[in-house]
């Protein structure tokens, strides 16, 4: 038995599967509950719900996906970070593209490796201690050529390791390649949910041990892998994406093999609306990393775009209108009527009103829009849901249309070079059924939902293949390669190179044909007396994928 859990920000969902004798998945049963302030609790609820008898003894592997970071991140509610930044030389940073918690400082690299002015500890000091004065919780530092000599970045992280009140983070520590915005906006966000996701998994980790569960744990990353909980907590960056590619590896399972056209997923949670396509059967891949609230970064993951609109938005009055606004203040005022008149009606208010769900006490729904316009509550709702959808049309052709822009890969790593042109889409959620047909007379095609739809995120999350990954590293100063997750270290000499070290470390893993290169760089580093040798860091990555087939659901419609 294998066991999916997405862990959303309004609910946690649930799908355990039972292996059958032919090697498929036949999903045996599902869960869902309310996702509260402790997930401890939501956890315990479905697992108790789907764990009984000997079912925990029989269970092989946990797989668990979560939108809390990045719901944390759309609606302002992560940690505030500050940054320490040290450039070099080429294009500055533009300090308005980060923030009024960014501060530059003196000190330069050149893209050897060279300091070529370093950086003053007292200023950093200085800077670090206004970053906290203004109420950064985290800090992160980060110097443009960080990757090939991290002296002033070790300079930058002492200082902020003295007066950070969470975690204080280098970005070249993190992330080795070479696109400084990236690296550093990938950093940013890593430690913006960092105090979230340590909470997170130390409830996981509780539950676990009550259930008394012995399978492995595993976090689902961004780009459908998945790696241990201790990797979790390192780079939770890796899992923000991570609830739109479990829809995603969901829609992959329930979607016909032999249909080879272009379909937009369209997931709404409570939070957020995750957009996605699948491309003649093929989930996409970015091939430079994901933007993730904003931020370009480094994290290599399927292709998904995340909107802040979600069944528990506040529809705001402005002018007559209801205007959908990115926050979620709480759940909908007929679940909470002790809401009424302190907070705006939420969007499934709305859908309450139309009788297109009937979720709480609808009266109260009713009396919320009501109270807003008198007499007008239908119109008023027909209207809040069309904004609704309306934005997620544009939204989706504007994420289709910057997929034709740039270059991106299946997850069977070829290349795309077809122009991307959905003629259906897929509603994935818990409105799917009542949804689907609305969002297709706003997008201009079909739309459906699935059988399954509902709880298809932690479909995807239980039949996630789990990936392994290994970084090699080697440094010809000093003689030495090594791959710790596999134990092997030997010599090396000053002819070690990157092709070299890229086919070690795919012949030390097994060389199988599922395994990719997800990074390669090669940096030589300098002392003051000349060249002294080179560091290269490669990192492969079996692909991810699903691990079997599912039995016992059609999707062919």
């Amino acid at each position: 038995m294998f066991l999916g859990v997405d862990v959303g920000g309004t609910h946690t969902d649930a799908v355990l599967l039972e292996e059958t004798p032919d090697s498929l998945a036949r999903p045996l049963d599902a869960a869902k509950a309310k996702t509260g302030p402790r997930t401890l609790e939501s956890l315990s609820r479905v697992l108790d719900e789907l764990l009984d008898g000997d079912r925990a003894s029989r269970l092989t592997r946990l797989t668990v996906s979560s939108t809390l970071g990045l719901n944390s991140l759309l609606t302002g509610t992560a940690d505030p970070v500050g940054i320490l930044a040290s450039g070099g030389p080429g294009l500055e940073l533009d300090p308005g593209d980060w923030g009024p918690l960014y501060r530059s400082l003196p000190g330069q690299q050149d893209h050897r490796g060279h300091v070529l002015e370093t950086v003053d500890p007292g200023q950093a000091l200085a800077a670090a201690r206004d970053l906290a004065a203004q109420g950064a919780v985290s800090l992160v530092v980060g110097a443009k050529f960080g990757p090939k000599n991290p002296e002033l970045e070790d300079i930058m992280l002492k200082a902020a390791s003295e007066v950070s009140r969470g975690p204080a983070m280098a970005a070249s520590k993190l992330f080795g390649a070479l696109n400084f915005p990236r690296r550093l906006g990938g950093a940013v966000l890593n430690a913006a949910v960092k105090r979230l996701y340590d909470k997170f998994l130390d409830d996981l980790g509780e539950i676990a041990q009550k259930k008394g569960l012995r399978c492995p744990i595993h976090i689902l990353k961004a780009d459908g892998g998945v790696m241990d909980l201790a990797a979790a907590r390192e780079r939770p960056v890796l899992a923000l994406a991570a609830g739109p590619a479990a829809s995603l590896l969901g829609l992959w399972a329930l979607s016909p093999r032999e249909k080879g056209d272009d379909v937009l997923m369209i997931d709404m949670g409570g939070t957020s609306t995750d957009l996605a396509v699948l491309s003649r059967g093929h989930p996409l891949l970015t091939s430079a990393g994901l933007t993730l609230a904003g931020r370009p970064t480094l994290v290599r993951g399927l292709l998904t775009h995340s909107i802040a609109l979600g069944g528990d938005t506040d529809l705001e009055p402005d002018g007559g209108r209801l205007i959908p606004r990115p926050i979620r203040r709480g759940p909908a005022l007929a679940l909470s009527p002790d809401g009424l008149g302190r907070r705006p009606p939420t969007l499934t208010d709305a859908l309450n009103v139309l009788g297109l769900c009937s979720i709480g006490d609808p009266a109260v729904s009713r009396k919320a829009l009501e109270d807003i316009a008198p007499g007008r509550a239908e119109p008023l709702a027909r209207q809040a849901l069309g904004t609704v959808l309306d934005r997620v049309a544009q939204e989706a052709r504007a994420f289709v249309e910057r997929i034709n822009q740039q270059p991106v890969y299946t997850v069977s790593d070829f290349l795309v070079d077809w122009r991307l042109e959905p003629k259906r889409a897929v509603f994935l959620g818990g409105p799917a059924e009542t949804l689907a047909p609305l969002a297709g007379e706003a997008l201009g095609f079909p739309a459906l939902a699935p059988p399954g739809a509902a709880t298809a995120n932690a479909l995807g999350a239980a039949l996630a293949r789990p990936t392994f990954e290994a970084e090699l590293y080697a440094d010809t100063d000093h003689g030495l390669m090594s791959v710790p997750t596999l134990g092997r270290r030997r010599k090396i000499n000053s002819s070690y190179n990157l092709e070299t070290a890229k086919r070690e470390l795919l012949e030390l893993m097994g060389g199988g044909s599922d395994l990719r290169i997800t990074s390669a760089e090669s940096f030589s580093q300098f002392h003051e007396y000349g060249r002294a040798g080179k560091v290269i860091r490669v990192t492969a990555q079996s692909a991810p994928g699903l691990v079997a087939g599912l039995a016992g659901l059609n999707a062919s419609s």
